[in-house]
């Protein structure tokens, strides 16, 4: 599956969503996302996976896939889901920290 194959399988499992900017990059490096991540986002929409509680009006999903590479949900309370982010270990920090998720919370 080819990256604008994987961003049409995701839009289709969550709407209109945006994609970080090093999207592409690692989803052309990370191998099997077809079989990895798609599984996983279908149980993160029919609410099969618990989301990490933040202080912010926003509800996090993170997947971790291989050793340093990171997939975060981003879902607006209103129960949209606007943002789908890969990255290496150290986007997913600057992430984390960002949406003030604390630093030993984990959901992968």
């Amino acid at each position: 599956m080819n990256v604008e194959e994987l961003k049409l399988e995701l839009k289709k499992i969550f709407g209109e969503v945006i994609f970080n900017k090093e999207f592409n990059k690692y989803a052309i490096t990370i191998k099997n996302l077809d079989v990895n991540l798609i599984p996983w986002c279908m149980k993160v929409k029919n609410e099969e996976i618990l989301a990490i509680p933040t202080k912010r009006d926003v509800i996090i999903f993170i997947k971790k896939i291989g050793s340093s590479n990171r997939c975060i949900i981003i879902k607006i309370v209103n129960g949209e889901f606007k943002e789908i982010h890969l990255g290496n270990h150290r986007y997913y920090d600057k992430l984390r920290n960002k949406l003030g998720i604390k630093k030993g919370s984990r959901n992968c």
